[in-house]
């Protein structure tokens, strides 16, 4: 596939050398582990590598803290071809895959995660392809309407913690995301019903790539060879910087009155929660709306209100 345009900033700073296996190497499955929210889901993380080991074989499958994305393909040489104890080199397949709920995808698409994952996998190196896999019972692209008994089910006899928390993007603004991933981002969107859908399709997809073989080996032997996983994952792996900015925009986009330019405002001024905070309790609301006046050239996109609800989070 022809790769994307290159972007501007750290992860598009320079192409990675590309080389070739030495010899022989089988192709590994690796699935992201990280204990994320509650232990259910991290079990159930455990369940689908145990799952996928089962029908693939125990060395064809792994669980790892990936950089990007939820799943992904590397080539692991049989052996290092150099000292007995070495590791094995590992090259990158050349597919990720990000793997969301319906709800995932809403919260993501409100707190800005949806956009930040999106530009990190059009720069990331090495990829033919980046498929963005829903799983869930639901609507996409129109197909696979809920039921009537299923749509009356949310509302129910919820508090209202409980409805905020569990708030989705109506299912037309999800079949509009997916198409533009599709359509303009040139990602391969996939709908899976079930953990057990989502298994077949990347046994499938794993057989594709085995048969496909190695970039620089077999019938592939023409190319430039394949991005080393080493640096595939140095090159995307977030820093604890960039975790923080996230962290604080997020947090500034569950604010009242705080939209996009204002949380875009807010983090490039005070960078940290922190410092924000400080801010908050030794300057007025007049100082604040000053001081960013000055540094967007005499217009401030953060209202007062914003700022009031501001000091009920930060300060209260």
């Amino acid at each position: 596939a022809e790769a994307p345009p290159a972007a501007a900033g750290p992860l598009a700073a320079a192409p990675l050398a590309r080389c070739r296996p030495s010899g022989a190497a089988r192709l590994v499955l690796l699935l992201d582990h990280r204990e994320v929210g509650a232990g259910r889901e991290h079990a159930a993380r455990g369940a689908l590598v145990a799952d996928l080991a089962s029908k693939l074989g125990a060395d064809a499958v792994e669980g790892r803290s990936l950089p990007l994305g939820d799943v992904t393909w590397v080539w692991r040489e049989d052996s290092p071809g150099g000292a007995a104890d070495a590791p094995a080199r590992e090259f990158v397949a050349g597919w990720v895959i990000e793997r969301k709920t319906f709800h995932d995808l809403s919260s993501s698409i409100m707190d800005g995660r949806y956009e930040e994952q999106k530009c990190r996998l059009l720069e990331a190196p090495g990829l033919d392809g980046v498929v963005y896999l829903v799983e869930g019972q639901g609507p996409l692209f129109g197909v696979g309407e809920l039921t009537a008994a299923e749509r009356a089910r949310p509302a129910g006899n919820r508090g209202f913690g409980q409805r905020l928390l569990n708030h989705s993007l109506p299912t037309t603004t999800l079949s509009t995301t997916a198409a533009h991933t599709q359509l303009i981002s040139g990602f391969h969107v996939v709908h899976t019903t079930s953990t057990p859908h989502t298994v077949t399709f990347l046994l499938a997809l794993h057989r594709a790539l085995a048969d496909f073989g190695p970039q620089g080996l077999g019938a592939r032997g023409e190319s430039d060879g394949a991005v080393l996983y080493r640096d595939f994952a140095e090159r995307t792996r977030k820093t604890c910087h960039s975790r923080i900015f996230e962290a604080f925009g997020r947090m500034l986009r569950v604010v009242p009155h705080c939209g996009p330019e204002a949380t875009e405002a807010l983090v490039d001024e005070f960078q940290t929660p922190q410092a924000f905070a400080a801010a908050l309790r030794d300057c007025s609301d007049t100082d604040l709306l000053l001081r960013l006046k000055a540094r967007r050239g005499g217009r401030a996109p953060v209202s007062a209100g914003a700022l009031a609800a501001c000091r009920e989070l930060f300060v209260a």
